[in-house]
């Protein structure tokens, strides 16, 4: 498991440190996701949109209570997990004002709408739901059901969680809960050699080795002569890091010691 270093709010002068898991959800999928948000809502409003992402990050079961809060939700099942848009209920009438058509001033208005969405506005934020969930297959890997309305007790707790910003032309927020957390996708491409020119490793070539008890090590002395087990002409091995690595010829090339490699990596015992 990976985490990552989050500081509390300060107690007493100090911000204790935190260890909390990290989110299996690549940030490239979320700016996918993202990105299919942003086609979703410049078609709904008429115009280019601009929007900020937030890193995914676990959510505890308190969290996703807290998130949930005072917002509408709407799941969409899929076959790697399953998506909960969660939209704030004073986002929700913004958004629906713009989408409406009304002046930029009200639905930039940052402060709560007077009253609560009326079931005509319910139903369009509804519509508005279903065509962003077209956005999370990278996600979803495949959705097997419609976005639908959802609440709180539906939908416990989720794994993880990042918001899409929305800046321009309404000031407003939609969260992504990932209710699964995904598999694990492995390590990335591997890296060419050239990536490690840089790289210093120490290499060792043993060509002769033998055992001795330790009484006749204490009792050599200098000009002893000590006969090994390696047989002459034997392969000599490479290894880096105590681990062989190569097997090989020993000798010389110019004044300096060499070795012709025969067995290459991974075919050393």
């Amino acid at each position: 498991m990976i985490a990552e270093a989050h500081f509390a709010p300060a107690s007493d002068g100090a911000r204790r440190l935190r260890f909390w898991p990290r989110s299996s959800i690549p940030l490239e999928a979320a700016c996918v996701v993202a990105n299919g948000l942003r086609e979703t809502l410049r078609e709904l409003f008429g115009e280019a949109c601009e929007l900020v992402v937030g890193e995914p990050s676990t959510l505890a079961a308190d969290a996703w209570r807290v998130v949930s809060r005072d917002a509408f939700l709407f799941l969409t099942r899929g076959r790697q997990t399953d998506i909960v848009l969660v939209i704030p209920r004073t986002d929700a009438r913004r958004l629906v004002l713009r989408a409406f058509g009304e002046p930029a001033s009200t639905a930039h208005a940052h402060a709560p709408p007077e009253r609560e969405c009326s079931a005509l506005e319910v139903h369009a934020i509804e519509r508005i739901a279903a065509r962003c969930a077209l956005a999370f297959d990278p996600l979803c890997a495949e959705r097997r059901s419609p976005s639908r309305a959802v609440t709180q007790g539906d939908v416990p707790s989720c794994a993880a969680y990042f918001d899409v910003r929305v800046q321009a032309p309404a000031a407003l927020v939609l969260g992504i809960a990932i209710v699964r957390a995904l598999p694990d996708p492995g390590p990335a491409a591997g890296l060419g050699p050239g990536a490690l020119d840089a790289v210093a490793l120490p290499l060792r070539v043993v060509f002769a080795a033998g055992r001795f008890d330790a009484g006749a090590f204490a009792r050599w002395r200098a000009g002893d002569i000590i006969p090994l087990a390696t047989p002459i002409g034997a392969p000599a091995t490479l290894e880096i890091g105590g681990r062989a690595f190569a097997s090989g010829v020993p000798g010389a090339c110019g004044s300096r010691a060499a070795l012709r490699i025969d067995a290459p990596a991974g075919n050393v015992a």
